[in-house]
């Protein structure tokens, strides 16, 4: 049977939300009532979750992750807990952990009592204080960092550690603390060391709007160069609300990481540097831009071949989105200006064999026949309709109609076999 491995974190970034467990305080500058450091600290919960997700989802482990399920975060496989965490958030950094620290021994009360409960869990657990606050210079926490955590000439030393905090605890006055003292002492010896030999203290980490970097660096194998950020926020995107959905049943529904696993590979897929992003595929003008666009020669030309209504409307909103979408794409550097050009070829190449067989059947119709408009209102129909060509990766009807106004815009294309004519002089 595989061994169950519980991870026990308490996570301080020296801002306040009540952990019932730690018997911590909400600290929020002084007002006692407001609810702003509560919610920071769920929302930390919540992205350091996400963030916990990942290692699990690149070491391909089929397991579920719970936020206020079985503690402030778990990871379960086949209904098992495996990682439990406890997250405690303080918004300011003025925290430091010397030997006397509150929070290390609320802390280490927790992990006393587990362990007089349970002897074999400093064996098969381990146990890591993460703290924004900076352990003081050879204190306990200091010894207890991990071994790479070290400076030259410095190393982990549980049992320098363990002398220490035995100390602190017999000679101690503070009535506070008292409890979490008479835990500790209350282990024998050997099992004070095999707990502090499991304990780690991670210090001086990231506050909540921190997590930024955190989560982007963990990115780094999903995203191309440039692009973890865009990860990022379409990661957390999708995350928010699965949270929500998660924690509103009772109890609290675990997360499958194979979910996490899905749409990392979507935001790889999306991320390519083939893949394009329709970002104002739904964008709406103003009606500052519908009034602007009448003014325009791709609005004239349509007047010439008798469109109006709806379909007129249509036309300057595709514009609007085929012109914002592409300022878009050419600003933040996501396509090349010969690939604008080559799209552009591409419709004209197609527009011209069938412009020009009008003009053939045209050929002897006098100026200003109904017929003229009726064939070039057929010829703006197979735009409306058919004239779906791809961008690299992306075939688009608002991008493929709206690249055509562009044209029409500079009278490089046109619906009236006469359009240059009656619209060369239209700014």
């Amino acid at each position: 049977m595989l061994a169950t491995v519980v991870s026990l974190l308490v996570f301080d970034c020296d801002a306040g939300k009540a952990n019932p467990y730690l018997g911590g305080e909400l600290s929020d500058g002084g007002n006692q009532f407001t609810a702003a450091a509560s919610a920071v600290g769920y929302l930390y919960q919540a992205r350091l979750a996400l963030l916990l997700c990942i290692p699990h989802v690149n070491s391909g482990a089929e397991v579920e992750v719970s936020i206020e399920r079985l503690d402030d975060i778990s990871f379960e496989k086949d209904g098992t807990a495996f990682e439990l965490l406890q997250t405690k958030h303080h918004i300011d950094r003025v925290a430091s952990l010397s030997n006397a620290s509150p929070d290390l021994w609320k802390t280490i009360r927790i992990w006393a009592e587990a362990a007089k409960d349970d002897p074999s869990l400093p064996s098969r657990a381990k146990l890591a204080l993460v703290t924004t606050a900076a352990a003081s210079p050879e204190s306990a926490a200091a010894l207890l960092r991990p071994p790479g955590a070290y400076p030259t000439g410095a190393k982990r030393n549980p049992k320098s550690a363990n002398e220490i905090l035995t100390e602190v605890a017999q000679t101690s006055a503070n009535e506070a603390l008292a409890p979490a003292f008479a835990a500790f002492l209350a282990l024998a010896e050997p099992m004070r060391s095999a707990l502090l030999s499991a304990v780690e203290v991670l210090d001086n980490q990231p506050l909540v709007a921190e997590l930024d970097d955190k989560l982007e660096l963990a990115l780094r194998l999903v995203a191309p160069v440039g692009k973890a950020a865009a990860a990022r926020e379409a990661l957390e995107g999708w995350w928010w609300p699965r949270v929500c959905a998660a924690l509103v049943k009772s109890p609290s529904e675990p997360i499958p990481i194979g979910l996490v696993e899905a749409k990392l590979d979507d935001i790889r897929d999306a991320l390519k540097r083939d893949a394009l992003v329709a970002d104002f595929e739904h964008a709406e003008p103003g009606e500052a831009e519908y009034a602007e666009y009448d003014g325009f020669r791709f609005v004239h030309q349509l007047h010439v071949i008798g469109l109006g209504g709806n379909r007129l409307r249509f036309a300057k909103r595709d514009f609007y989105r085929a012109f914002a979408q592409r300022s878009k794409w050419t600003r933040e550097h996501v396509v090349l200006d010969e690939e604008v050009e080559q799209f552009e070829q591409r419709l004209l190449e197609e527009w011209e064999p069938r412009f020009e067989a009008m003009c053939d059947v045209h050929g002897s119709t006098p100026p200003g026949e109904p017929t003229l408009k009726q064939d070039g209102q057929a010829l703006y129909q197979w735009v409306e309709n058919d004239a779906r060509f791809p961008f690299r990766s992306l075939t688009a009807r608002f991008l493929n109609v709206g690249s055509y106004h562009i044209l029409a815009n500079d009278l490089r294309v046109g619906w009236h076999r006469d359009y240059v004519s009656i619209c060369a002089e239209e700014k």
